[in-house]
Formats: structure tokens, C-alpha cells, sequence
């Protein structure tokens, strides 16, 4: 019988696309779940993704649970809507089921929730010592508020708050991600997570809100622990380094370059990073690439230097030109990010920094939309010119990608002097217009692609499938016929599209 239940809900803004993007591993509540269990806490974790959770499903999980059932649930602003729902059918399920809200979401909109009526706490911030608490006091039947920090419930119809911690979880004391939880045929385990944090402050970032600027990172040796045991049990080929910024201490990664190499595991496997352009040189490339790191992925986002100062990048658009030119040099794939929809930006930004994407040879690249998400900076400079529709159903920074041929919520934010119209063709065409030729076709549909910024996912045997090429004929169809109604409405559109072809 289980303790509790933890459940990561489904986005629902992928549309057509949601076929083809890769799965994600919900890796929150998975390493919530490995630190539960190592305290002798038997945990069941539901993907929404994989499960239609209604009220049938969860008596059915229910069964199988201790009483009082626990819920955790962990929502971000893009999912918090299917977080409400099934809040809604646990309680209409079991009314003294306990519902428990963390993530970001629940960090930086704890009224919010709270006034839903179906959550029973919140908590803020790294959930791991207090919700263990909590689950303790909860299966004890005495509540101790006094022992519990950075909570929240509704008590005599009033929101109640526990103090404030700043205390921060110690990296090293979370067991190795739980892999053995996750059926591998329904996802890619080939990833791991070594560091927590990162030490900047972009406005763009929701997940400083949970790790604040804090960076720590797991020792070499339990890094290679587990590198071990996805290489040597798993049988993962390929391994991408899921940190925010696994290059923030050089002095580390060039022990794990060379302990790889003594372990023998870069024969096995090769490996892959997010980076930026200002933390990474030649001698830590040459390391790399002597451990078989073969990816790198770069947080780009803009062509434009004002707006890299705008968005407090901290490193400059040459830094990552430079940094990328030299990872191309050297034999990486090189994976690229960009974000479109910035405060101040421009026509011309945009159209440079799909010029930059093709001018630097690029492997792989992802355009989406700027999202003011809660918490963020970004939030605090254009509240005021938010389009936020009931439970943030349009909070999605890949929206204007994946929005079908009938679109149905607005983006959140539109930049001055630039249309919905314009800002959503104009991601969409750069998205379609690199991928615009057989080279970076072909890899995009590789299926042996491997990295962090992989975005298309169909396996060799699916993509021969007749469902698959009738899905992909159908998404196709989406896209060409959305790309038609921006180039026929938009002046501007069509402006970005015939520059774009010319290049």
C-alpha cells in the first residue's frame, strides 16, 4: 500500500504538436519521490501524460493507498489548469483526501490556490524536508504548525502562512534520481541531474523562484555513481546533462571529464549539455570532447545586444557567436534557443536573430514566445499589459508554435509596436524557414538525435508507421495553413518571410 501519491499534470497547449514532442520525465516529483522513499516512504507517481486521471482512475489508485490518501501534486503556471481539475476530482473521490500543491506555481500564487477550495497546503519553495514533515504529521493525525516552514492552508476560512526559510536543500543528501519508477518504454531515461540552481538572474526565468540564486552541484563521485548505472544497467547510449548550468564550475567539470574517461564511459556513451556562451573556452571544449561530450545546447535567445542587456543575460551576443563557432570547430553539435517577444523589441531583433541562427550553422534551433510567467521579472515589467485568460490556460512559451489552425487563447504578451498577429507569424515562419533545407530537416527528424534541445521526437519503426504519416501530413497541413493566413494578413509577416528566403 502506498503513502501517497504524486502526480505531474498534463500541459494541454501542444496541439497537434503534443504527438511528436518528446515525453518529458517529471523529474520534480521524481526526485521528490527517490528522498521520500528513502525515508521509508512508499510513493506512486502518475504522469498525466501517460494516464487520463478521472474520477474511475483515481478510485481505482485510491485501492491501492493508505488512509488518509496524500496527494502531491506539482504545477507550474503552464499546467496549474489540469493541477485544478484534478484537485477537483480527488476531493470528489474522497473529500478528506489531503491535496497538496508545490512547484512554482504554488510558490509565487499561494493565495491563488489556496482560495480554489479543493487545496488543502501549498508549499513553497524546495519541497523535500517539509513535505516529508507534513506527510509525517498528516499519518500522525497532530498538526504542529510551529514545526512546519514555508506552508500554507486555509484555517477558519482565513489563509495562514508558516514562517519563511531560507534554508536550502543539501544536493548531496537527495538519493540518485529514482529511474527504477519510470517504465522506460514510455520514456528516454537517458539524462541525469548533477547541479541545482543558477547563479544568474534572467527576467525570463521562472525557476528562480524555487532555487533562487543559489548553485550547488552533487560530488564527482556520486556523479559517476550514476552515470554508472544509466551506462553499465540502463543501457543508455546517449546522456544529456539536464542541469541549468552544469558549466558553472570548470574546476568540476574537468574532474568529470577525466573520471569518465577512467571509467571507460565515454566508449559507451556520449553526452550532451546546456551551456552559455561566456562559461565555456577551448580547453574545456578539448576536455569535453576527449569524455565524448558531443552536444552543447545555448540559451541564445536574441540577436540584439540592447535586449541581451534588457533581459539581464549577463554575457553578450558575440560571447555566444564566438563560443558556438568554436564548438562547430571542434566536432559538437551545436543546439540553440531564442525567444521572441521581448519589451522594446523590434522587427529587425526578430529577423536578426533568425539570421544569426542560420549565419552560425546551427545543428538545431527552437523559436518561441516570450512569457511573462509569476514570479519572473519579466512579470513585474509588463503586469499591466498581461492578456491572462481564466488559470493561465495561455501561459505557454511554446503557444504561438503549437497553437492549431483555430486558435484559442492569446498570447500573454505583445510587445509595443508589434501585432499578435506579427509576433505569432513571425515565430512560427523562423521555426519553419530553418528548417527550410535538407540538412537541418534531416536532423530534425533523426531519431538518433540526441541533447537537450531536442524538440521532435518519432522513432525510426513510428515514423514508417501509416498513423505516423498521416499525423505528420495533418501537422503538416496545420502549419502551412497558418503560415498562409500570417503571410496573407500581415505586411509584416510577409516582410520576414521573403528576407528569410533570400538568405
Amino acid at each position: 500500500m502506498y503513502d501517497l501519491i504524486l502526480i505531474s499534470p498534463i500541459n494541454t497547449q501542444l496541439g497537434r504538436f503534443k504527438r511528436f514532442v518528446p515525453r518529458s520525465v517529471p523529474i520534480g516529483i521524481g526526485i521528490l519521490a527517490g528522498f521520500l522513499r528513502k525515508q521509508g516512504l512508499s510513493v506512486k507517481i502518475i504522469d498525466q501524460e501517460l494516464i487520463d486521471i478521472n474520477v474511475n482512475t483515481i478510485k481505482d489508485i485510491f485501492e491501492q493507498c493508505k488512509k488518509p490518501h496524500i496527494v502531491g501534486v506539482s504545477v507550474m503556471t503552464a499546467n496549474v489548469a489540469s493541477g485544478y481539475r484534478i484537485a477537483e476530482l480527488i476531493k470528489s473521490v474522497d473529500k478528506e483526501a489531503v491535496v497538496i500543491f508545490g512547484g512554482i506555481h504554488a510558490t509565487v500564487m499561494p493565495d491563488e490556490i489556496l482560495q480554489n477550495g479543493n487545496i488543502d497546503f501549498i508549499i513553497k519553495g524546495e519541497a523535500e524536508y517539509t513535505f516529508l514533515e507534513l506527510i509525517r504529521q498528516i499519518q500522525s493525525g497532530s498538526f504542529e504548525r510551529e514545526k512546519l516552514e514555508n506552508i500554507g492552508f486555509v484555517e477558519d476560512g482565513k489563509i495562514v502562512y508558516t514562517k519563511t526559510s531560507t534554508k536550502m536543500v543539501d544536493v548531496n543528501e537527495v538519493p540518485m534520481f529514482p529511474y527504477d519508477m519510470y517504465d522506460p518504454s514510455q520514456y528516454n531515461l537517458g539524462f541525469i541531474l548533477t547541479s541545482r540552481g543558477c547563479p544568474f538572474d534572467c527576467i525570463f526565468c521562472s525557476q528562480r523562484v524555487i532555487t533562487k540564486r543559489s548553485y550547488r552541484y552533487t560530488s564527482s563521485e556520486r556523479v559517476i555513481e550514476e552515470l554508472d548505472y544509466l551506462i553499465n544497467e540502463l543501457k543508455q547510449p546517449n546522456i544529456t546533462f539536464f542541469d541549468d548550468y552544469f558549466t558553472g564550475n570548470k574546476k568540476r567539470v574537468f574532474e568529470l571529464c577525466d573520471m569518465i574517461q577512467k571509467k571507460g564511459f565515454h566508449k559507451k556513451a556520449s553526452f550532451g549539455v546546456q551551456t552559455r556562451g561566456d562559461s565555456i573556452n577551448k580547453e574545456l571544449m578539448k576536455a569535453m570532447r576527449a569524455a565524448n561530450f558531443n552536444s552543447l545546447m545555448f540559451g541564445v535567445e536574441t540577436a540584439s545586444e540592447n535586449l541581451m542587456k534588457l533581459i539581464n543575460k549577463a554575457e553578450t551576443v558575440q560571447e555566444n557567436i564566438d563560443a558556438i563557432k568554436l564548438a562547430r570547430e571542434m566536432g559538437f553539435a551545436v543546439e540553440a534557443t531564442f525567444i521572441f517577444g521581448f519589451p522594446t523589441e523590434t522587427f529587425d531583433d526578430r529577423f536578426a536573430a533568425l539570421s544569426l541562427a542560420h549565419d552560425m550553422g546551427i545543428d538545431r534551433a527552437r523559436f518561441n514566445n516570450a512569457t511573462p510567467y509569476p514570479g519572473t521579472a519579466m512579470y513585474d515589467m509588463v503586469k499591466d499589459k498581461i492578456k491572462k485568460e481564466p488559470m493561465w490556460v495561455n501561459f505557454s512559451s511554446a503557444g504561438a508554435v503549437t497553437a492549431g489552425i483555430r486558435k484559442k487563447y492569446p498570447l500573454p504578451y505583445i510587445p509595443d509596436g508589434c501585432t499578435e498577429k506579427e509576433l505569432e507569424g513571425t515565430i512560427l515562419l523562423a521555426n519553419l524557414l530553418f528548417y527550410l533545407n535538407f540538412t537541418n530537416l534531416k536532423k530534425l527528424f533523426n531519431p538518433g538525435q540526441s541533447g537537450s534541445g531536442k524538440w521532435f521526437e518519432v522513432s525510426k519503426k513510428e515514423m514508417l508507421s501509416i498513423s505516423t504519416l498521416i499525423d505528420l501530413s495533418l501537422l503538416a497541413s496545420t502549419v502551412l495553413i497558418r503560415s498562409l493566413n500570417y503571410l496573407l494578413s500581415s505586411k509584416n509577416c510577409r516582410r520576414f518571410f521573403l528576407r528569410g528566403i533570400r538568405q
